[in-house]
């Protein structure tokens, strides 16, 4: 992917819409590809956020750069989305909750 910006944030909407419709329990979406993110792709993000919500289901982010991460901070929203390192730590603590176990983000 490389960006995140109006044309691929609308790919991202169409994508996650896609899966929304399959009724999924839990949504990852790996952005280890995306090393920069604009206000546009900022915006399809929380966009996705509150319609994967809205659903009863949540979303994990997992592969964030430093510039995303950057502006998840500077936007005030680290702490809306739900990070892990990869897709694999994301996997292994969505195991351990459903085992009965904590997870830690």
């Amino acid at each position: 992917m490389g960006l995140l910006d109006a044309q691929s944030g609308a790919e991202l909407r169409q994508s996650v819409g896609s899966v929304l419709a399959e009724q999924p329990r839990d949504i990852l979406i790996d952005c280890q590809g995306v090393d920069f993110m604009d206000s546009s792709g900022f915006g399809a993000l929380v966009s996705v956020l509150k319609r994967v919500k809205e659903q009863g289901q949540q979303l994990f982010l997992c592969g964030l750069c430093s510039q995303v991460r950057i502006v998840l901070d500077l936007t005030g929203t680290e702490k809306v989305f739900t990070t892990f390192p990869n897709s694999e730590a994301c996997i292994a603590a969505l195991a351990a909750d459903q085992s009965g176990g904590s997870t830690n983000t």
